[in-house]
């Protein structure tokens, strides 16, 4: 065994130790903490430091897209690949800055622990919550096959663990201290995950740029073996996988990137879980995730530099070989622990989300014995299942292209979730039937757009948002000309305004 794989098993233990760790502490903190069961396990209690929320925000964002899956599309594409940062970097920040304030003021006055439990109560409409959390469900699947696949991966590259053995260890890591802790535990440990990965950027990119002799000869270098890669966008469909960033492309991943990223359901549980949403605290909250996810995202620099150095090296796999082959065993083993962080802390919110949606949204709003302690077990029990589902996919037939199954995953959630949140925060004349249609417009969009019509999915991750946007309107429009306004709602919309018709709501939810 060779000196990189003993530190490599080190380092694993050790971190693996940390997370079991945080995970109990977080369970003991949960049991005293001063507020209800599902309110410590789904939102910490309220009471996570805003500094370990907005890390934990920009970790479970990048997920093991940006470190592994993002330089790997990224070598394969060029530098219209980059487009996807310039929408994503803003669109984690700006859009939560407009949102946070007022959703998380209606959230307090409707009870809501969850976005799709907020967005069914905004409208008013059970169905809605219910829809939604079929389709985070399902998405959110998909992109637990990727973090688990990546995870195995990534173990079994540095310390030569089995792929199935890898997906093992993942499953039991994950389930236990997202089931212990709740969301206080994966916030905890997004931090100081996050701490691993800054360094980690920082060191691969100067590391991979010096490599190549700097961003000029880079240039250079790809002007003479590669000059599509320097192009602002591509010609035509010349990626295997059907990848087309032509302007269409560009105009979608900028959209995607300031509209999708801040509606996935495990980023804005954060926002739900801030101590505070006064506008300094919203301001701090949103500087350390902008400045933080633009230090993430400068790893797509290293699929260029990666695909000078290491040509043949496959693109899933490339930052995993640069690290391996360019850096001294100790620091080898930080980007291990700094990619693998990367992994857990998205698998985490992913798989709580789930959770949650399972058994706060569908159990506790089906069943009338659903108490919080009751709601809380069946989320862990719901966890379980799916880390079970996933080990079991990846075991069977894992996916080609990590990154196209997380974007496939997001664009559906998103591009559900997009109009009704961002109508329900934004204006208070949005009706019910527009949610509705808006949500199930949007993934619908998408898939004809990249099944039946065979089209570039980048293209299609800004048509979902799009259509989601003209049906909200036109729906919302033509509702409020032909029935009126209904005041009874644009009070409800109101987080400041109490008035009696809603207690009959209240009442029925909590029944």
């Amino acid at each position: 065994m060779n000196s990189l794989r003993v530190m490599a098993w080190i380092f694993l233990v050790a971190f693996l130790g940390f997370l079991l760790y945080v995970g109990v502490w977080a369970g003991r903190k949960n049991k005293s903490g001063g507020t209800g069961a599902e309110v410590e396990y789904f939102l910490g209690g309220k009471s996570t430091p805003l500094i370990v929320l907005a890390m934990s925000y920009a970790a479970s964002a990048v997920s093991a897209g940006s470190f592994i899956g993002d330089p790997g599309m990224m070598s394969t594409i060029g530098w219209p690949y980059f487009w996807l940062v310039v929408g994503v970097v803003p669109g984690l920040v700006l859009p939560g800055y407009i949102v946070i304030r007022k959703m998380r003021v209606q959230a307090e006055k409707y009870g809501s622990l969850t976005l799709t439990e907020y967005l069914g109560d905004r409208y008013r409409c059970p169905f809605l919550k219910y829809y939604l959390t079929i389709v985070i469900t399902i998405c959110f699947l998909f992109m637990l096959v990727s973090q688990f696949k990546g995870a195995a991966a990534l173990l079994e590259t540095y310390t030569g663990i089995p792929f199935k053995v890898g997906l093992i260890i993942m499953l039991a890591v994950v389930v236990f201290y997202v089931n212990t802790g709740g969301l206080r535990s994966v916030a905890w440990t997004d931090f100081f995950q996050g701490c691993f990965m800054t360094v980690m950027c920082v060191m691969m990119v100067v590391v991979a740029v010096y490599k190549v002799g700097g961003m000029h000869s880079l240039e250079a270098t790809l002007a003479d073996k590669w000059p599509e890669a320097l192009y602002i966008s591509e010609a035509g469909p010349t990626q295997a996988d059907g990848t087309v960033v032509g302007w269409m492309g560009i105009i979608s991943l900028i959209t995607w990137g300031c509209t999708i990223m801040f509606c996935a359901p495990h980023i804005t549980s954060r926002y739900l879980a801030l101590p505070a949403v006064h506008k300094k605290d919203v301001a701090k909250f949103s500087m350390i995730s902008m400045v933080t996810g633009f230090l993430f995202n400068l790893m797509f620099i290293c699929g260029l530099c990666g695909r000078v150095i290491f040509p043949d090296a496959e693109a899933d796999y490339l930052t995993v070989t640069m690290s391996s082959q360019l850096l001294p065993p100790i620091l080898a083993c930080v980007c291990m622990i700094g990619f693998f962080s990367a992994i857990v802390s998205t698998a985490t919110s992913i798989l709580l989300v789930i959770g949650q949606s399972i058994g706060r949204d569908l159990y506790g709003g089906l069943s009338k014995k659903a108490t919080p302690e009751k709601q809380v077990r069946v989320t862990r029990y719901a966890t379980v299942i799916c880390a079970l589902i996933v080990l079991l996919f990846n075991m069977v037939n894992p996916p080609a292209f990590l990154q196209i199954f997380i974007y496939l995953g997001l664009s559906g959630i998103g591009s559900a979730v997009f109009m009704p949140l961002y109508g329900g925060v934004l204006t208070k004349k949005g009706t019910k039937l527009a949610a509705i249609l808006s949500s199930i417009a949007g993934p619908a969009m998408y898939v004809i757009w990249t099944v039946p019509l065979g089209l570039s999915w980048v293209s299609g991750m800004g048509v979902g948002p799009l259509a989601a946007l003209v049906v909200y309107c036109v729906v919302t429009w033509i509702e409020n000309a032909v029935k009126g306004l209904d005041q009874v709602m644009i009070d409800w919309a109101d987080g400041f305004k109490d008035v009696a018709e809603n207690d009959t709501y209240m009442a029925r939810k909590h029944a």
